[in-house]
């Protein structure tokens, strides 16, 4: 299982299209069984903690593991968010 994070800003426009190909065809000539995207900004994540009726089906990764991300407690919310607002 590979585990990808992406901002949005990353896959806009055609040059982001072509990004996410180069990315999809490389990851098909390793051969690998199964990659789990998560494409979201730590805009949106601030913005889930403020109105969580608006996001009730915004998932991310957590530990291993995914889950809705206002069901989680403002700890890990908040730990998700520095890690998403790092990114490259």
């Amino acid at each position: 299982l590979l585990n990808v994070k992406f901002t949005p800003a990353t896959l806009e426009g055609e040059a982001g299209l072509r990004k996410l190909a180069d990315f999809l065809r490389a990851f098909t000539q390793l051969k690998l069984q199964h990659i789990q995207f998560n494409v979201v900004n730590a805009d949106t994540l601030r913005e889930a903690q403020q109105r969580p009726q608006d996001y009730a089906g915004l998932v991310v990764r957590v530990a291993g593991y995914s889950a809705f991300f206002v069901e989680l407690s403002k700890e890990i919310q908040d730990d998700i968010i520095r890690r998403t607002a790092h990114q490259l």
